[in-house]
């Protein structure tokens, strides 16, 4: 009898424990039970930032949009953009915020003749919503957007004396100025130190068929010098200027035509964490054949030459250039007539939304900006 009254009393404590994990749930009293921590990797991240912003508004603030506003004559929300890239690029770049955010291109043609703008398109998509974006995508004809392009100023120094120093301080943007480093006359150094906010590339003289005896004390790099000598001229020219971060060919038009000369050229520049830039002006120059091999930053550059434009003329072209590729580097003599040239010239960069940067940012970038 006893072993039947406990039987019971086992099934009545079951039925008990199971009546009320029923019951818990739906009354909302298991909130009375102490909880155990969930387990640490089950823990759902609330602190996490959640984009809230529009769709459409995102895309604008990408693309920089100036302005935006429906046209009913055209049935479209029209989109003006800053001049300083061109409309195709814009449509790549609508068509990779379309496509990264689960948007689709459904069509897009560029517009000419359109009087309106710049430069015109039409782009017809469907947002990550799956509602149509109708948009006429214009470029303005006189608004840049900001860093549409960028421009380096660098200085050839063959000289400085108190002039020229005083007013390479009244610039307020970056330069750099383009020295070499043997050679040259007494009080030079302590001159250049005078200058502030500069940055300096090595200028180093290179084999030419201009060198004559003049130059032997600047150390030039010529054909017939070993790996050795080459290696221990670089290394010599970036010990007396230890932030240089750059080399640019003086003369050398024999020496970058030259592949096993120009090679040695280029392993020591490497050695020494030294980019290259070829201002020879020589269209034979096998450097954009050996940079490549060595991974290194290389570029060829044009200095202004007197012989086939003005001060003028050559400011105006590289002014030009970087508005419409996005990239440009001027490289001008030292002379109190350049650097008026060039002090003038910050309003017209400002206006057409060109930033003023150093030589070895501009060398530093691997790929023009559209």
């Amino acid at each position: 009898m006893n072993k039947i009254k406990h039987i019971l009393a086992i099934f009545i404590v079951l039925a008990a424990i199971a009546t009320l994990a029923y019951v818990l749930p739906k009354t909302g009293l298991e909130n009375l039970l102490p909880k155990q921590d969930a387990p640490e990797e089950t823990v759902a991240d609330t602190t996490a930032a959640q984009d809230t912003l529009p769709f459409i508004d995102r895309m604008k603030s990408e693309l920089e949009v100036l302005q935006a506003q429906y046209s009913k004559r055209k049935n479209r929300d029209v989109w003006t953009l800053g001049k300083g890239r061109t409309i195709i690029n814009y449509l790549l770049q609508a068509q990779r915020i379309l496509e990264k955010n689960g948007g689709k291109v459904l069509y897009m043609e560029e517009v000419f003749n359109d009087n309106n703008a710049f430069q015109s398109a039409l782009l017809d998509a469907l947002d990550p919503n799956g509602d149509t974006l109708h948009l006429n995508l214009q470029v303005s004809t006189n608004i840049f957007r900001d860093n549409a392009s960028y421009l380096s100023i660098s200085f050839q120094v063959t000289k400085l004396n108190p002039e020229i120093i005083v007013e390479l301080n009244k610039l307020d943007f970056p330069y750099d100025l383009l020295v070499t480093p043997f050679g040259m006359p007494e009080g030079f150094y302590p001159d250049l130190d005078r200058i502030k906010d500069k940055e300096i590339v090595l200028w180093l003289v290179m084999e030419s068929q201009n060198l004559d005896s003049r130059y032997s004390r600047m150390r030039p790099i010529r054909s017939h010098h070993t790996e050795e000598q080459i290696r221990s001229a670089i290394s010599d020219a970036k010990a007396l200027i230890p932030s240089t971060s750059g080399i640019a060919t003086r003369f050398a038009e024999q020496a970058v035509e030259h592949k096993p000369l120009l090679q040695a050229v280029l392993n020591a520049a490497k050695e020494n964490g030294l980019w290259f830039a070829d201002l020879s002006l020589n269209k034979k120059s096998k450097l954009l054949e050996l940079c490549p091999e060595l991974n290194m930053n290389c570029k060829i550059l044009s200095p202004y030459n007197p012989s086939n434009s003005s001060l003028d003329d050559y400011i105006h072209q590289k002014l030009r250039g970087a508005a419409r590729s996005g990239m440009g580097a001027m490289i001008l003599p030292l002379t109190l007539e350049s650097i008026a040239k060039v002090r003038t010239m910050k309003e017209k960069t400002a206006a057409q939304g060109t930033t003023l940067i150093n030589l070895s940012t501009f060398m530093n970038t691997n790929k023009e900006l559209p």
